[in-house]
């Protein structure tokens, strides 16, 4: 008998036991399963009330299950701040009447991100309970109808498609003002781009219709839209005069104001003085050395004064260059190599510029150094040194009278003109694209205007003439694309005027340029010089005691023939010469392939030039919106007016 009773005590604490253990871990799991349960909206409703002005009235009304992992403080609601209507993109602006949570006023605040405006509904220090919430937004929006020939449309994304939670209920009740049959009616749901129709549709009257849907997924939505009878809504007012001429009158008007100070500026400033009279020079002029000469003349730096440079240096006896071929790969693509060796050290009897150049071709005692086509920083920097020289020398003499100031106030004038016709623009279309795009057409516009105005001194007009026939062409193509948007040729309007301002403005600043008399006179001098060079045989007849071209004369002047482009003439004329003598030509200063006097002077200077050019240039790296209908079916989800999305926060 004692061992049943110990039997059944084990069994009664043994099943007690295991009972209290049940108890547990199923208050456990209970525990568990709250603790974690999914936030979401279990139903977001919305009361759409149409008015004949073409504006909405939206309530919705959104239930939350709130855990506190998303939703701590309340929900955040996104509005989109423009949409495609009516064949154009315009701004869409959003007033909100009220917001409650669970019946009572709640705290909000808005930011603007983007295209998109945020609401947050709630208290940054206030927590919420886990539990249900009742949030209710209500808004008024203008000019969401769509007008086609057939009908009206509202065509409404219901609570958009960036939502974070599942939606287990969504719905949608539109109001339309009396007289407004409805005609037609679609829905869609799913993800942005879906045309599924996993939604219902009721019409309670000829001016009231209902849609609903359930199991939504995150980023998926309800998007509605109900055709009903035109008449009804009031259209927005066609543009007037002043929206879409109003900017184009404004930069006509500016445009012939700076046309005027241009002019008057110029008849101030710019008339140039009289052009000394060309007459033929037989030697270089103000003693000017090959490099100075070019320099003055192009009014910039160019390889091949270097090379003139180097020739001027042979002849005078203190360089010998010295001409080889390359071979290449296996005898293939040869290519020609340029040995300078140094003669002698350079004294004060050569330009500056010389000096330099060869105190920086020479140095550490080296003797000789090759122009071969590969990178070579000690060429490079004698090509920095040699260009700085000429520039040190002779930029205040280029520069003096070019009157670049007067350029400062038209060109600011123009920037903050064209930056507020952009925003005036922008408040117009809301576009942002074309404001994006009009600063890309700025910047390239300004760096047009740096380079034509600080780096090329001389006004190239082949350039400039189909500049303003590409421009008209281009942006008229770009208007007819866009026809009937006369908010997007606000844009375009701006981007014209900028064209013709800045176009302008290169053209003024080489207009009001006025050089010196002395600069003047120094060019007329090398002009005289290069008549004489460039001259034919016979057509140096003319000239009043030319000298005599001999094998000394021909060397002396081979440089400036070369930095005055009639190298070719040159060498012609003075093989003429030596074909009627009885003796050959011989020289010193050069070494290499048979000497030609009529290809020589063009083959050297453009061969040397090229391996200058190569050689000190480092080689580079390289590294391997329209409008559309939805009532009649052909919508989808995401589509139309309202949308955007939300979360918790």
């Amino acid at each position: 008998m004692k061992k049943f009773l110990l039997l059944f005590y084990l069994l009664f604490f043994a099943f007690t036991f295991a009972q209290q253990h049940i108890e547990d871990d199923l208050n456990s799991s209970e525990a568990v399963s709250v603790d974690y349960e999914k936030e979401r909206i279990t139903s977001f409703h919305s009361d759409i009330d149409v008015n004949k002005n073409s504006g909405l009235t939206i309530t919705e009304k959104i239930n939350v299950y709130s855990t506190g992992n998303e939703i701590k403080r309340g929900i955040f609601r996104t509005l989109p701040l423009s949409r495609n209507l009516n064949n154009k993109k315009q701004k869409v602006t959003y007033d909100i009447i009220s917001i409650t949570k669970n019946g009572e006023t709640e705290n909000y605040h808005t930011e603007t991100n983007g295209d998109n405006l945020e609401i947050y509904v709630g208290n940054k220090d206030v927590i919420l309970e886990v539990g249900n919430y009742v949030y209710e937004i209500k808004y008024e929006t203008k000019n969401q109808i769509g007008f086609f020939n057939n009908y009206d449309e509202l065509y409404w994304n219901v609570n958009g498609n960036a939502w974070n939670f599942d939606v287990d209920t969504i719905s949608a009740k539109v109001n339309l003002p009396a007289g407004a049959n409805i005609l037609q009616n679609s829905c869609y749901t799913g993800s942005s781009g879906s045309n599924s129709q996993n939604c219902n549709a009721k019409v309670l009257s000829d001016t009231s219709i209902e849609w609903g849907a359930s199991k939504l997924y995150p980023s998926e939505g309800l998007t509605i839209a109900v055709g009903f009878k035109k008449g009804i809504m009031v259209p927005p007012p066609p543009p007037g005069f002043l929206e879409q001429y109003g900017l184009l009158s404004v930069f006509v008007i500016l445009l012939f104001g700076f046309f005027a100070y241009f002019f008057r500026t110029w008849q101030k400033y710019g008339v140039d003085p009289a052009t000394p009279t060309i007459y033929p020079q037989f030697n270089a002029p103000d003693n000017l050395s090959p490099g100075s000469m070019g320099y003055i003349q192009h009014e910039s730096f160019r390889n091949n004064f270097l090379t003139a440079a180097l020739v001027n240096l042979a002849v005078k006896g203190y360089i010998k260059i010295i001409e080889s071929e390359n071979s290449g790969i296996l005898g293939i693509f040869s290519s020609k190599v340029f040995t300078i060796q140094k003669l002698k050290e350079p004294d004060q009897s050569l330009p500056v510029e010389e000096i330099g150049l060869m105190n920086s071709l020479f140095i550490n005692a080296q003797n000789s150094i090759k122009f071969d086509g590969k990178y070579n920083s000690k060429v490079e920097n004698a090509v920095n040194s040699f260009r700085s020289s000429l520039s040190f020398q002779h930029d205040k003499l280029l520069n003096d009278g070019n009157n670049r100031k007067k350029l400062l106030l038209p060109f600011f004038l123009i920037s903050i003109i064209y930056v507020v016709g952009l925003f005036v623009s922008l408040s117009i279309s809301s576009d942002p694209m074309f404001l994006v795009a009009g600063g890309v057409f700025y910047v390239v516009l300004l760096i047009a205007f740096i380079i034509f105005t600080f780096i090329v001194r001389k006004m190239f007009w082949w350039v400039f003439a189909p500049l303003p026939i590409f421009t008209i062409i281009g942006l008229g193509g770009f208007s007819a694309v866009n026809y009937g948007n006369y908010e997007n040729n606000n844009f375009i309007f701006c981007y014209v005027f900028l064209a013709i301002a800045f176009m302008s403005l290169i053209i003024f600043q080489y207009l009001v340029k006025r050089p010196s008399e002395e600069k003047l006179r120094k060019k007329s001098l090398i002009d005289g010089f290069k008549m004489y060079m460039g001259a034919a045989e016979n057509e140096q007849l003319k000239f009043h005691n030319p000298p005599q071209i001999t094998p000394q004369v021909f060397e002396t002047l081979l440089p400036y023939a070369m930095i005055l482009g009639v190298d070719d003439i040159w060498g012609k004329k003075f093989e003429q010469i030596m074909s009627r003598m009885s003796t050959d030509y011989n020289n010193t200063w050069y070494a290499g392939s048979t000497l030609n006097q009529y290809a020589f002077a063009s083959a050297l200077n453009s061969s040397l030039t090229s391996s200058i050019q190569s050689t000190s240039t480092q080689p580079s790296s390289s590294n391997s919106s329209s409008s559309s209908s939805g009532s009649g079916g052909g919508g989808f989800s995401g589509g139309g007016g309202g949308g955007g999305g939300g979360g918790g926060w």
